[in-house]
C-alpha cells in the first residue's frame, strides 16, 4: 500500500466511519503481513536495527545464521550473539555507524563450516536516517564453485601439456636406465673400484625410479580415468581400508578410530579408485602425525549423500594454504610430488562427488568426501540449525 494513500486517509480520519477505519486497518495489516512473509521467506538474512542498534525486525534466516540466543528484542544486536567474532564486529560497526560491504566470516554449523558475507548500510526514511539495515548472504556454494573452477582450469592446463612432457621425460629415462645396466656389467667385470662406482650408480638408479614415479602420477592425474561404477557397500570399503592400513598405523604409534553409520546406503563407485583416493588421504594424515595421534575414518549418511572423512590430530594446515591444497604440484612435504591430492580430487569428481577440507594449524585436519546417493534430487535450504545425526556404530580398531 502506497504511503501517499495512507497519508491521505489519515488526513481525513475524522471524517471516516468506523466501518471505513476497520477496512483501512485490515488493508494495512494485510499489506504488512505480505511484506513480512516475503522477508521471512528470503534465503538471505535481513536485520533492521533502530538508532540504538536494537533489532526492530529479524527474519528466520538471520536468526539461524547468527545463532541468536534467546530473545533479540530490547537490547543491542550484539548482546544476542554467541559468536565472539561476530559480537565484536557488530559492536564496532554499529557504534561507529560504519558502512560495510560484504565482510566475510567462517561460521560453524551442524553441516560444517559456512561462509557468510555481511553488509551494513544506513536505513533511510522520509525523516532521515532511522537506523541500520543488515544483509547476510550465505556464499559457501559460491566460494566452492570458484575454487572448483580454479581447480578445473589447472587440470585443463595440465592435460594440454601432459602428452608432450611425459614423452620427453620417459624416453631419455629409458635410455639412461639401459646404459646404466650396461655400465654396471662392465664395472663388475673389469674395475678394481667396482664397489664404490656401483654405489654411485645405485643412487642414480634410485633417482631414475623416482622420476618415473613422478611421470606415472602425472599421467594418472591428467588422463581420462576408466571408471567402472558398480553398486558397492561403503561400510565394507571402509573396513577393508582400515584393515589394510592397520599395520602402518600401529608401526607409527597412532590409534585408528573407525566410525560407521548405521544402514549406509549402497553407492555407485569404482572400488579400486575410491580406495586409492582414501589411501592418499590417509598417507597425508599419517605424515602429519610424526609424534603419534589419532587417525579417524568415518562414514555417515546425511543430506542425501554419504560423507566419508579422514581426520588426523597432526600439525594442521595454515589458513592461507587451504585454497591451494588441491592444486597440481602444490605440496608441504619435502619429498612430495604435489599430485596425490590432485589425483584424489579427480577420482572424487569422476564419481560426481566433492571433497572438502577443514583444518586448524596445530590441531589437525579433516578431509571429507561427499558421494551422492542414487535417488531423486531433493532441494532444501541450508541446514544452519543443529540437527540430530544418525546414530552409528563406533569402534576402536
Amino acid at each position: 500500500m502506497k504511503s501517499s494513500f495512507l497519508e491521505k486517509a489519515l488526513s481525513r480520519s475524522e471524517k471516516l466511519t468506523k466501518e471505513q477505519i476497520r477496512i483501512l486497518l485490515g488493508e494495512v495489516v494485510d499489506a504488512n503481513d505480505k511484506l513480512e512473509a516475503a522477508l521471512q521467506s528470503m534465503y538471505d538474512g535481513i536485520v533492521v536495527c533502530d538508532l540504538y542498534h536494537e533489532p526492530l525486525f529479524m527474519n528466520k534466516s538471520a536468526e539461524r545464521i547468527l545463532r541468536i540466543q534467546g530473545t533479540w528484542e530490547g537490547a543491542p544486536l550484539w548482546m544476542s550473539l554467541a559468536d565472539e567474532e561476530l559480537k565484536d564486529f557488530f559492536y564496532k560497526s554499529l557504534t561507529s555507524e560504519e558502512t560495510i560491504m560484504g565482510k566475510e566470516f567462517a561460521l560453524q554449523s551442524s553441516g560444517g563450516t559456512r561462509i557468510v558475507a555481511i553488509s551494513l548500510s544506513v536505513l533511510i526514511s522520509d525523516k532521515g536516517i532511522s537506523g541500520t539495515l543488515i544483509h547476510i548472504e550465505d556464499i559457501t556454494e559460491k566460494r566452492k564453485r570458484e575454487t572448483q573452477l580454479r581447480r578445473a582450469e589447472s587440470l585443463a592446463a595440465l592435460t594440454t601439456l601432459a602428452a608432450g612432457v611425459a614423452h620427453e621425460i620417459n624416453n631419455p629415462l629409458g635410455s639412461i636406465s639401459i646404459r646404466i645396466q650396461l655400465l654396471e656389467k662392465l664395472i663388475k667385470a673389469e674395475s678394481r673400484n667396482a664397489p664404490a662406482m656401483l654405489k654411485h650408480l645405485g643412487v642414480v638408479n634410485e633417482e631414475i625410479d623416482r622420476l618415473k614415479h613422478i611421470v606415472v602420477d602425472f599421467l594418472f592425474a591428467v588422463r581420462p580415468m576408466d571408471i567402472q561404477l558398480l553398486s558397492e557397500n561403503p561400510a565394507e570399503v571402509m573396513e577393508e581400508i582400515a584393515e589394510l592400513v592397520q599395520p602402518e598405523v600401529e608401526k607409527q604409534g597412532i590409534a585408528l578410530r573407525l566410525e560407521l553409520g548405521k544402514n549406509l546406503p549402497q553407492l555407485l563407485m569404482d572400488k579400486r579408485h575410491i580406495k586409492q583416493a582414501l589411501i592418499n588421504l590417509i598417507q597425508n594424515a599419517l605424515a602429519a602425525m610424526t609424534e603419534g595421534g589419532i587417525l579417524g575414518l568415518k562414514a555417515e549418511y546425511r543430506d542425501d549423500e554419504v560423507q566419508i572423512s579422514v581426520s588426523d590430530t597432526g600439525t594442521g594446515i595454515p589458513e592461507e594454504l587451504l585454497t591451494k591444497i588441491f592444486e597440481p604440484y602444490f605440496t608441504t612435504k619435502k619429498s612430495g610430488t604435489g599430485l596425490g591430492l590432485t589425483i584424489t580430487f579427480k577420482i572424487i569428481k569422476e564419481h560426481s562427488g566433492d571433497i572438502s577440507l577443514e583444518s586448524k594449524e596445530g590441531r589437525g585436519s579433516t578431509f571429507t568426501i561427499h558421494l551422492p546417493v542414487p535417488q531423486a534430487e531433493k532441494k532444501s535450504l541450508p541446514r544452519w540449525q543443529d540437527s540430530a545425526t544418525d546414530a552409528g556404530s563406533h569402534k576402536e580398531v
